[in-house]
């Protein structure tokens, strides 16, 4: 069983309990047939070793189609070892309390001692960071106002400003973790205040350019395929959210029987997709670093307000 994080001043923190503690740090192991079948479907494109985690060679195989075959079928044989290797290290990362292969980044699990404060705190307050962000802030919030008024898929708004009620709510009001499908959103907002607790979340233009740079350094880079994944996450979990309406409006029923606009449909989930992903970084980012500075809620509700109307004026260009 994982112990709670606490921080130096022993005060526990709702942010770190021991259900959002254990829910970040799972151990999960890989499976022979997973690796197999993704070996078998995907393995010119690197698939397998994606899934046994080791994105660099699994890049190279994607750019050299499995180093024209030769690659792909020496990995039939090399497959056993590197599942094992995985699995060895991830069982051994849980019986020493260390955090699992995909967060070897963040702090163990036993024994840990949170600061009593984030780390980066100093160097990100001041009047300088504040108006930066709201510049990162209204420029995201214009980008979906105008995209969802391009596309007529008015999709992403909600999700944004849905996004912006959970980073407070979640950090604020106790009640969201006990609510019924909400509560899952309020676990996402806790790991993503974990993680930008002991990550420094960066500037004002590195949050700008944040979403793009994660997704060309993830294959590199832990922290940047964990951060990567947090939002994906979320832009998932809208986009099925959304896909029942989508299905709806892609369905046409007349005389000549039922049609199904299937390029319209999926155009719609890839454009949710992609612009909660694009936009939601930097506000998520921005949102959760101020919850963490301890700036009051009215900071953090103006920021959201101001977010919310860049959005309105996107859709009025």
């Amino acid at each position: 069983m994982l112990a709670p994080l606490e921080t130096q001043s022993s005060r526990r923190d709702a942010d770190f309990s021991r259900a959002v503690l254990e829910d970040l740090y799972r151990y999960p192991l890989k499976r022979r047939q997973v690796a197999w079948i993704l070996w078998a479907l995907t393995g010119l494109l690197g698939g397998h070793r994606f899934y046994l985690d080791r994105p660099a060679t699994a890049l190279a195989m994607a750019v050299t189609a499995g180093g024209g075959l030769l690659w792909w079928i020496v990995d039939a044989f090399y497959m056993t070892t590197m599942l094992r290797s995985f699995n060895d290290d991830q069982s051994q990362r849980q019986k020493t309390g260390q955090p699992p292969r995909a967060l070897s980044f963040m702090p163990p699990s036993r024994g840990m001692v949170l600061p009593p404060q984030p780390e980066w705190i100093e160097k990100r307050q001041g009047r300088a960071r504040l108006y930066g962000d709201v510049v990162v802030l209204f420029f995201a919030g214009l980008s979906v106002g105008a995209i969802s008024d391009a596309s007529g898929n008015y999709e992403p708004i909600v999700a944004i400003v849905a996004l912006s009620a959970i980073t407070l709510l979640g950090a604020r009001w106790n009640a969201l973790a006990t609510t019924p499908v909400l509560r899952n959103f309020d676990r996402w907002s806790h790991r993503l205040r974990l993680y930008y607790y002991v990550n420094d979340p960066g500037g004002p233009l590195t949050l700008f350019f944040k979403p793009f740079w994660g997704l060309l350094t993830a294959p590199f880079r832990k922290r940047a395929r964990a951060e990567a994944w947090l939002y994906l996450q979320i832009g998932l979990w809208f986009t099925v959210f959304f896909v029942s309406i989508d299905l709806i409006q892609a369905v046409d029923i007349s005389a000549d029987g039922i049609n199904i606009h299937v390029m319209a449909f999926l155009g719609d989930v890839a454009i949710t997709l992609v612009s909660v992903y694009a936009f939601a970084t930097p506000i998520g980012a921005i949102l959760t670093t101020h919850v963490l500075l301890e700036r009051r809620d009215l900071t953090v509700w103006i920021l959201s307000c101001i977010t919310l109307s860049a959005v309105y004026f996107g859709t009025s260009i």
